[in-house]
Order: C-alpha cells, then structure tokens, then sequence
C-alpha cells in the first residue's frame, strides 16, 4: 500500500509541475498588466512623462553657493530662506517612506546651520523646514554677512522669503453676490441632481450616480485665505467635533512659517471659502456648489487676505503632508519661473500627494509658480461653452527658462497641463453668502474636487496614474481639436477640459475593471462600456485552473483505486 501511496503521490506531484508550467506558458503568452506602469506622451519632439513623480531623480536645479541678488544688504535686518542640499530618495522607497527620509535628512543636515545660529549674535532661526531642505533665518546683517552663512556646511543657495499672492481678478468681470437657486445661467440640472455649470461640465454628477460615491475617504488640503467653516454648505473635517480649532482640518501659519496655536477657522478674505466650497461644498441652497461633496476636507491658512509667504506655503504643504492629505489645491502663485518651488512640490508629489495649481490670470503666454513647475498639475480656465477664458495663463516653457532646472525635465513643456470652468463660478462665501467669480483660481479645485472622486473608487492610485488619466481623457471643442496640430504644444487647452466621468471610468478600466473603494470594499464593475481589459487572459487562466485540477484528481482517484 505503501509503495502505491508513492506512486499516486509522485504522479499529483508531476501534474502540479506540469500545471505551474501551463499557467505560466499562458500567463506569459498574453498581454503583461499590473496595477501601475510608466506612462509617456509625446510633446513636440521629446518623449516626456506625463507624471509628476520622479523619485528617481532628486536633481532640484539649485546652483552651489548662490545668493539671490534680491535680498537687500544695505544695511539692517533681512529675513533670508537658506537652502541646504535636498535629499537624494532611492527610486525603490515608498511614498510613505519618502517623506520619512526627507525628515532625517533635513534633521541631519541642518544641524551646522542651526549650530552656528544659535551660537552667533546676530543671527537666528525663525523656521526649519523638510518638505524642502531650508531654514528661515533673521540676518543682521551689520554683524553677520550672507557670505558667512553660505560658506557653513551644506548651503547651497540664499534667497529672500518672497511673496506667492491670488491672482488678480481678470479686469473684464466682476465678481457678483449671487444666490445658486436663482443665478442666472450658473446652475443646471443634470438628471436627479441641480448643480453649478461646472459641475454639469465636468460629468461629475455621472460619477456620482455610476460609482455611488463623492469623494468619502480621500482627503483634500486646499492652502488658501482660510474657511468659514460655519457656512451651511462646508463641513471642515475634524477629529474632535467638540474642538473648536477642528484638530486635523484646520491649521492657520503665519509670514515665518510657524504654526498660530490655538487659532479657531475663519477666513481672512473670501477666496479660501469660495474654492473650498467648489471642491466639498454641499446644496444648502438646493444647487449642489461641490464636486466631491463628501472628501475629508482640510484646509490651511497661508494666504493674509491675498498674499503669503515662501515660508508660509512650505508650512502649509508640510502640514497637509504630515495629515495624509491625498491633494492639495493651490490657487495661488509667484508670476515667472520660480526653481524655490520646484523641491516642495517634486517632494509633495514623491510622497504620494497630486499637486494642483493655478496657472494665473495673465493671460496668453504667461505662467506662475508653483503651477508651472513640470511637477504640478496645472489648471487653465473655460467657461460654460468650453472656450478658454482670454485671461487664462498658458505659457510653452523650456528648460533654459528656468535658472537650474533638472535635468531630468523635457527640454520644452507647456502649461497648462488641463484646464476647467473658470468663469462665473458660483460657490459659497464667508457669512453663508454665495458669489459667482471668475478666475483659474476657481477652474483649480474643479480638477481638485475630480481627483478626490477618482482615488475614492481606485484609492492607491498614484499621482502619475491620475494625472495620465485626466490628460488622456480630456477633450477640447471640435474647432479647436480641428485647427491644433498634434504636434504642436497647446498653451491654451493643454490636454484638454477635463472629464471627470471619462477619467473615473478609464482609471477603472486600466485597473482591469476592479473597483476598490475608499473603505477598502472590493467590488467589480460590469456595465455596458465593454468588459475590462485582460478579462480573457484572466478568464483563460482560471478555465485552465479547473481542468487542470479536475484532471489531476481524477488520475489519482483512479490510481489509488487500482490498489
């Protein structure tokens, strides 16, 4: 009996090895997939990843012992930003272990500076920052030279604590107190559900309907002027509902970058409630103002009224960084080229976080900064027809413009990347007023709000995977596509008018149809846009599975019944 068990045993275990060897021969003859991949478009003549993130590549542009030549050294006091060598974060690291490495880093690198502060008169430390490899410091600078704190171990680059500001009001509109239920041309119903234009241009509400979801479990930070939180149509996420100073939504920095303790949420001018309003606001009024009504939304005072500093967005993006932010909307920026934002943003989006910006309201041929670092995703304006707004920045940018760009930057980019409604937008306002405005600054959270949607059905989908998507299903008006050569850089459209529906269900598609949602529910989609890709390979695997098993079984039933 024995040596019959043997021989059963040894023929199972010949059929496992020739089954092993079946799958694989099938597996291997299809198409490969997985759950990620690197995603390259074609732009003018180079080959550029449409992604932002570039862990491998940590060259930051920064020129070696370099002063800007803006700071003023008269006489007196100056606030200065200096910089250290970043971190350089292996390609294999994890977003999450990439924002650990970057604190070590600047922890362990900083020490000479701080070092030296605080053992010279003179001189001292307002703020230290990781997000980015800098310290604020306050220079007099009739006792202590800048040239003394460059030549300190490490520094790589001085420059003044400069100012990021809201754009401008575009000067051919106005912005008007309005009521959603009653605003003329500003809301529209789709389906069962009444919404602001751009919401309806969005296709926002499909996603809703198809996916069953608004945003519940991504969180977005919008830096901005601040937030009523008492208005009807926001609720400020918080961890302490009993807490006034909303412990985990709510965080308010001043000028040097610290942390005002204590601060209850309030808005020091109007455009922090109005583009939080557009990413999460509710239908108090009937009319629903936000795209993602349910995220977890954050949002951090940077902005005194419409301006802030250097230290002060750094401070911000840290902050929504450090309370697993999932984006983080940014309508504001610095006109021109600015390499002192390229290292916050390329480390926001390393670490796992889509970086949404303004590009400005300066029209054709102009761009700001943080929005037009190749690293962001930025947004230009449309209005409800789908034309782009004559005030929308866009700007075909080479690397050359740039003081030090990376190196690993395309030669030419153009920005912006996509664009959304940014005309007559009507959201809410402080005092639980509503206001219909224009700007990119109001097109920004639409596409904030569109990626909260997207990574709540496919939540550990990288910033590549979603800034690819919003590219490859964006669309422009028949005209424009008709009169654009694809060759050709498009510093009006970029990619297109962005489609949240189309992006959702794309990015759902290349996940070969798996939905899985934000509360780690695993469902898969069958509608009648088609089975999901590679539904054969799998179907042939799992078919082979079964006979191959059922087969095997039966030789050794029948082997064993021949004892």
């Amino acid at each position: 009996m024995a040596a019959h068990r043997a021989s059963a045993s040894g023929l199972s275990r010949t059929l496992c090895i020739a089954i092993v060897c079946l799958l694989l021969t099938t597996a291997l003859a299809g198409p490969a997939f997985a759950a990620t991949g690197s995603f390259e478009t074609t732009v003018g003549n180079d080959t550029v990843t449409s992604g932002q993130g570039h862990a491998n590549s940590q060259d930051f542009g920064i020129d070696p012992t370099d002063i800007d030549d803006t700071i003023e050294t008269t006489d007196g006091t100056v606030e200065v930003v200096v910089r250290l060598k970043e971190a350089t974060v292996p390609a294999a690291v994890s977003a999450a272990e990439t924002e650990q490495q970057l604190v070590d880093h600047a922890e362990d690198t900083q020490e000479p500076l701080l070092e030296y502060a605080a053992d010279t008169r003179g001189i001292s430390t307002e703020s230290a920052f990781w997000l980015t490899n800098a310290v604020l410091l306050e220079v007099d600078i009739d006792r202590v030279s800048l040239e003394a704190v460059q030549e300190i171990e490490g520094v790589e680059r001085v420059h003044e604590n400069f100012e990021l500001t809201v754009p401008g009001a575009p000067s051919a509109t106005e912005t008007k107190r309005v009521q959603p239920e009653s605003a003329d041309g500003t809301e529209t119903d789709n389906s069962d559900h009444r919404t602001t234009q751009g919401i309806k241009q969005l296709n926002a509400p499909d996603v809703w309907d198809t996916y069953e979801t608004r945003g519940a479990g991504v969180r977005v930070a919008v830096l901005d002027t601040g937030i009523d939180a008492s208005h009807p149509d926001l609720d400020l996420h918080t961890e302490d509902s009993s807490d006034p100073t909303y412990p985990g939504g709510w965080a308010a920095f001043n000028e040097t970058g610290d942390r005002i303790e204590g601060a209850t949420p309030y808005d020091s001018g109007t455009h922090g409630t109005h583009v939080s309003g557009t990413v999460a606001g509710g239908a108090a009024s009937g009319t629903q103002i936000g795209v993602a009504p349910d995220v977890e939304l954050l949002h951090g005072l940077v902005l005194n009224e419409t301006s802030g500093s250097f230290a002060q967005i750094v401070a911000g993006m840290e902050w929504a960084l450090e309370e697993d932010a999932d984006v983080i909307s940014m309508s504001f920026g610095a006109t021109g080229t600015h390499e002192a934002l390229i290292a916050p943003v390329r480390n926001a989006v390393d670490s796992g976080v889509v970086v949404v910006a303004a590009v400005g309201n300066e029209g054709a041929k102009t761009s700001g900064s943080p929005a037009n670092v190749y690293d962001a995703l930025s947004v230009g304006a449309v209005n409800g027809s789908g034309a782009v707004a004559p005030f929308s920045g866009g700007q075909q940018l080479n690397r050359t413009d740039w003081r030090n760009a990376p190196e690993s930057w395309p030669s030419s980019y153009a920005v912006p990347n996509v664009v959304s409604h940014g005309v007559g937008v009507t959201s809410a306002v402080p005092d639980g007023g509503y206001r219909s405005m224009p700007g990119t600054s109001m097109a920004t959270p639409h596409v904030s709000g569109t990626i909260a949607l997207m990574l709540s059905i496919v939540p550990d989908a990288t910033p590549e995977e979603i800034t690819t998507t919003l590219y490859e299903t964006a669309w422009t008006p028949s005209e424009v596509a008709q009169a654009t050569e694809t060759s050709t850089m498009d510093i009006r459209y970029g990619h297109g008018i962005v489609d949240a529906s189309a992006a959702t269900d794309a990015l759902v598609e290349t996940r070969g149809g798996t939905q899985i949602t934000a509360d780690e529910s695993v469902e898969t989609t069958t509608d009648t846009r088609g089975s999901p890709p590679f539904s054969g390979l799998v179907a042939g695997i799992v078919s082979t599975i079964v006979v191959a098993v059922s087969f095997s079984a039966l030789l050794v039933a029948r082997s064993l019944a021949r004892d």
